[in-house]
C-alpha cells in the first residue's frame, strides 16, 4: 500500500493506468486502485466519521462500488488519481 506523502511517480503512474483500465471494464484493476489509494481513503473516511472504524468501512465499501462504476470518467476529469479517488470517497 502507497500512503499520500509517499507516492512516488511510479505510483501515481499505476494508479493512473489502474483507473484507465478500470474505466475500459477491466474489473481486476480495482484492486490496484483500491492498494494505491486505500491508506489515504480510510484516513479521510475516519475523520468524516469521527474515528468509527464500522462506519468508515461502510464508506469506503460505497466509495469503492463508486469508483468502479465511474471510472470510464476519470481519465476527463483533469485530475490526478489520489485527488479523483478521494473526492469520490468524500462523495460516498
Amino acid at each position: 500500500m502507497t500512503s499520500t506523502a509517499a507516492m512516488t511517480p511510479a505510483a501515481t503512474e499505476g494508479l493512473h493506468e489502474a483507473l484507465v483500465r478500470l474505466g475500459r471494464g477491466r474489473l481486476g484493476a480495482l484492486a490496484a486502485v483500491y492498494d494505491h489509494t486505500v491508506p489515504a481513503a480510510l484516513r479521510l473516511a475516519l475523520a468524516r466519521t469521527r474515528g468509527d472504524r464500522a462506519a468508515a468501512e461502510e464508506i469506503l465499501a460505497r466509495a469503492y462500488a463508486e469508483v468502479r462504476r465511474v471510472a470510464g470518467d476519470y481519465p476527463a476529469s483533469g485530475l490526478r488519481g489520489l485527488p479523483w479517488v478521494l473526492a469520490v470517497v468524500a462523495r460516498a
